[in-house]
């Protein structure tokens, strides 16, 4: 035999007394990985248990939040939908009003309004003819004054 086959055989016989005295460890290392294997599986298991009673408690906390974030919204809603309707019933009862003082507008204050115009315009008319007659009427009477003064002397002479 060679040194190479005789190498061969020491390394073979080797490996077969290694893997016979190392297969106890290893049956035991396997054994301990399944064990630990298992533990991880139930703890991980328990943890996903909790997570999952954990995330359920909140989906029910944050459904009973939404659900009374819906109801009060339903009521403002509600209190808006109702002061619109009395914002619509108050415009429609101001229309109402403002059709009946423009009514009343054009039925009583415009002739009137009109009335009391062609009488001012008429005593306008009247005085715009008469100004020429009213600077000649008070020198007339300026003169008038002037004579009336002196007769009054002449008078109280005589008297």
């Amino acid at each position: 035999m060679t040194d190479t086959e005789l190498l061969l055989a020491i390394s073979n016989m080797l490996d077969s007394k290694l893997k016979s005295e190392l297969q106890p460890f290893k049956n035991e290392l396997t054994r301990e990985l399944q064990t630990i294997r298992s533990e991880l599986a139930g703890e991980l298991q328990d943890i996903r248990s909790e997570l999952a009673g954990k995330l359920q408690d909140i989906r029910s906390e944050l459904a009973g939040e939404l659900q009374d974030i819906r109801s009060e919204l339903a009521g403002e809603l509600q209190d808006i939908r109702s002061e619109l309707q009395t914002l619509k019933n108050d415009q429609q009862s101001l229309r109402a009003e403002v059709h009946s003082i423009k009514l009343y507008q054009e039925n009583i204050i415009l002739p009137r309004l009109a009335t009391i115009e062609a009488c001012y315009i008429d005593t306008y008319n009247r005085y715009k003819d008469y100004t020429d007659k009213m600077d000649a009427t008070f020198e007339d009477i300026a003169l008038l004054k002037q004579v009336v003064a002196e007769h009054s002397e002449k008078i109280q002479k005589l008297a």
